[in-house]
């Protein structure tokens, strides 16, 4: 009986397959609506494509504060003067922009890219701001 059951629910199964298919190919790996090629950030869904420091790197995969290339302790330097104040739109990864408060989760998220290099961006690619 339970084969019968799955037997018959085959065609269904591979009639959807065509569509995941086509997503999966489509130019927009993070799913945020703006193709690979003009997305600043394009590994992780940003769909409103913020950019506070204007590199053309967004915030999302833009740690680099100094805009040197690489997340290194100068940006650690920078960050530590707005952590638990709304002063920097630059500094806010996990809040809302604009209105942020610069707190733990962007701590976090500048940690985890210490020592990296920001993006990737489609918008800047080979680009010492954001890197492809």
């Amino acid at each position: 009986m339970r084969l019968t059951i799955f037997a018959a629910a085959i065609p269904f199964l591979l009639w959807g397959m065509p569509a995941l298919a086509a997503d999966f190919d489509s130019n927009d790996f993070d799913a945020d609506g703006v193709e690979d090629a003009f997305d600043n950030c394009s590994e992780a869904a940003n769909d409103a494509q913020d950019d506070t420091d204007g590199d053309d790197c967004g915030n999302l995969c833009d740690a680099d504060y100094d805009d040197d290339g690489i997340v290194g302790h100068s940006d650690v330097f920078r960050y530590a003067p707005f952590f638990g104040t709304g002063d920097s739109e630059e500094q806010c990864h996990f809040q809302p922009i604009p209105g942020c408060l610069v707190g733990l989760s962007d701590f976090g998220f500048l940690l985890g890219a210490f020592g990296e290099i920001p993006g990737p961006s489609g918008t800047t690619a080979g680009t010492t701001a954001c890197p492809l």
